[in-house]
């Protein structure tokens, strides 16, 4: 991998922490085995997206996928020019991110330090003076010594200015999601069944105590007795009653 080439980092998705340097004109990326980036995921598409190298950087664009590709939070249709940092959601689950290199920066060279020049003119020098047979010799007087070069002080270092920050990102934020409950339709005809059959448990329960009290005399003798003389009536049904 070379490190001039821009990244595709997963930061979201079945392979998080992957990093897919983009060394080729054109990268696919999809959930089939004939992308350049795999990524299995029900909610990519077979085919979802691909970046291309253009001459103004990387773009990244969707091959019609189902459930869409997001540029910091913005679902494209089209050829999206990328920028350092941005983020590429593909769906709901998968989120990359686009890494472009940083170039280097490169010290500036400190100046040298000038040269010790000395002149030669201002050094002192000793007198001679011939003697004869007839003068006493007399030693010279020793020359005074050379004050001593102090160099000059080096100027000091220009310091480095400190790489710009990248300008801070905006976060994406995915649409809230609403659990949908489907209507339960059988629960209310079950409740309206089950009440049906305890009205008729009841119902029966009641008749057949009534029957055997006092040997149906209080249920068929009572102000009950027309319904059951016209109904019963034809069948033969003729209470005994006091």
């Amino acid at each position: 991998m070379n490190e001039t080439d821009p990244l595709l980092v997963v930061e979201r998705g079945p392979s998080p922490s992957l990093r897919y340097p983009l060394e080729l004109e054109q990268v696919t990326v999809g959930r089939s085995a004939g992308n350049n980036l795999v990524l299995a995921d029900p909610e990519i598409s077979r085919r979802h997206l691909r970046v291309v190298k253009r001459a103004d950087g990387y773009a990244v664009e969707d091959m019609g996928s189902t459930n869409g590709t997001f540029v910091n939070g913005q679902r494209i249709s089209h050829l999206t020019l990328l920028q350092d940092g941005d983020t590429i959601d593909l769906g709901d689950t998968v989120r990359l991110r686009f890494v472009a290199p940083q170039p280097a920066a490169v010290a500036p060279p400190s100046p040298a330090a000038p040269a010790a020049t000395v002149n030669l003119a201002e050094r002192p020098t000793q007198a001679f003076r011939p003697t004869t047979p007839e003068a006493a010799y007399t030693s010279p007087a020793p020359a005074p010594a050379a004050p001593a070069y102090t160099p000059p002080a080096p100027a000091p270092a220009t310091p480095r200015p400190a790489p710009a920050a990248p300008p801070p990102q905006p976060v994406y934020t995915p649409p809230p999601t609403y659990a949908y409950q489907q209507p339960r339709r059988g629960r209310g005809l079950l409740i309206g069944c089950g009440l049906l059959v305890a009205l008729l448990l009841v119902c029966a329960g009641t008749f057949l105590l009534l029957d055997n009290y006092q040997g149906g005399r209080l249920l068929y003798c009572g102000a009950a007795r027309p319904l059951f003389e016209l109904v019963l009536g034809p069948f033969g049904f003729a209470p005994i009653c006091p």
